[in-house]
């Protein structure tokens, strides 16, 4: 059939229509809201070349997430030995051969990513949901990067080094999830933009640097310094992140063209008027293009002995999403939670005239501001929590400020005052 294109369901199959080698997850089912569960009648990870699939592991039970190796000679992926036992994270040659498992346990490993220095990213089931680790491909201890209860799925790596994850937003409804980045030392957590919009998930970067998500049954953009996200012009349809970029500007997506066709990965351009050609189906998802990159960048860790984490706000008064008075904040109340996920407060610091405090807080544990008026109400209070790190040292520009804000060149008052921050530590008994 050579390169001849021809209608099949409504758009265009190509036998051969897509030369360049992929990965890829062949499933009859997958639930994209799902966490651990996400392929219940089983899954196998897949090579297409000229037109053509082969099982990569076929000794495995399931597999899925295939995730390939910088240098284009491996891939990690998760897998099922038999069925009805955990997911595990597993190694095997693009070419093929053996798998070779790289965690165990009782829990569930999902999500593998190659990182820095000969380790890899991954998520594991824990008793307060899926939480990031990191690890050594040879073998050696794993570090926990995630410090919250809830799930906590990588993405992928940036091209700066840090991790890309989907984890739900505290405030949102159960299934509304939203896009963060945290270093690989679990330090500098941040969401990509806090407008805490609709579900997002599925991410990956592109060459430009733009992140394009999954968000219902489309794509999004985050882009440059935007404060929002941006929505993609594409053919009508339902689509299944995550989106891979091909050679030419064209994206490999999985792709329906309606609620009863099947899901099938299709090349397109990114507009409106593009037809998607199918390329490999039906229930094909998660495609990776087989080309090398470069190694995610590493990043020396800062990260010290110290008790706890210094937290330095320059401004709590520059805000994006309300208009905080002048001279209004006498006070930031600094909140954490107990084992139970109650909420407890550490205690208070004084604000500067300028909107700024220093606080130095517990390690490890969830934290979350609130700024109080002279009277002890509330002016503004953050709807979520974040962490950091032990012996982190983190200055934020203000409260809710976004990603597109850049700090003034000032030496904040609390800093002309003392070098000292507030201690803030958990009361006892927590419980």
């Amino acid at each position: 059939m050579g390169l001849l294109i021809v209608l099949f369901l409504g758009f265009p199959v190509g036998a051969a229509a897509l030369s360049g080698a992929f990965l890829y997850t062949e499933a009859p089912r997958y639930d994209v809201q799902a966490i651990g569960d996400r392929f219940p009648a089983g899954a196998a990870v897949k090579v297409y070349a000229n037109g053509v699939s082969r099982q990569l592991t076929p000794t495995l039970a399931t597999s899925a997430d295939a995730a390939l190796s910088p240098d284009a000679q491996s891939v990690l992926l998760s897998g099922k030995q038999r069925a009805g036992g955990p997911w595990q994270i597993w190694e095997v040659p693009l070419a093929g051969g053996t798998p070779r498992q790289l965690t165990s346990g009782t829990e569930d490993c999902i999500r593998p990513f190659y990182g820095a220095e000969g380790k890899f990213v991954y998520a594991r089931q824990t008793q307060r949901g899926f939480q990031i680790e990191i690890a050594p491909l040879q073998g050696g201890s794993a570090l926990r990067l995630t410090w919250m209860p809830g799930n906590f799925l990588p993405d992928g790596l940036m091209r700066d080094g840090r991790v890309l994850f989907e984890a739900a937003f505290p405030s949102a409804p159960s299934t509304a999830r939203d896009l963060y980045t945290v270093y690989a030392d679990g330090s500098g957590v941040e969401t990509r933009r806090c407008d805490h919009g609709p579900d997002r998930h599925s991410a990956a970067e592109l060459a430009s640097g733009d992140l394009i998500f999954q968000t219902g049954s489309g794509l999004a953009r985050f882009t440059s310094a935007r404060a929002g996200q941006l929505d993609v012009a594409l053919p009508k349809g339902q689509y299944v992140g995550p989106v891979a970029e091909i050679a030419g500007g064209e994206w490999l997506a999985t792709y329906r063209a309606g609620a009863e066709a099947a899901y099938w990965i299709c090349r397109f351009a990114p507009r409106g008027a593009a037809q998607p050609v199918k390329v490999v189906g039906p229930n094909a998802f998660q495609p990776v293009p087989v080309r090398v990159r470069p190694v995610p960048p590493y990043h020396p860790s800062s990260l010290g002995d110290r008790v706890g984490a210094n937290l330095l706000c320059l401004n709590s008064y520059v805000s994006k999403s309300q208009q905080i008075p002048k001279n209004s904040v006498a006070e930031v109340r600094v909140w954490s939670q107990n084992s139970h996920g109650g909420a407890v407060v550490l205690g208070k610091a004084p604000v500067e005239p300028d909107g700024s405090f220093y606080v130095q807080t517990p390690s490890e544990t969830p934290l979350r501001f609130e700024l109080l008026d002279r009277e002890g109400k509330t002016m503004a209070a953050e709807k979520g929590w974040f962490w950091a790190r032990k012996g982190e040292q983190r200055v934020c520009v203000g409260c809710h400020a976004g990603p597109e804000r850049a700090p003034e060149n000032i030496t904040p008052q609390v800093l002309l005052r003392t070098q000292k921050p507030v201690p803030m530590f958990m009361p006892k008994p927590v419980d």
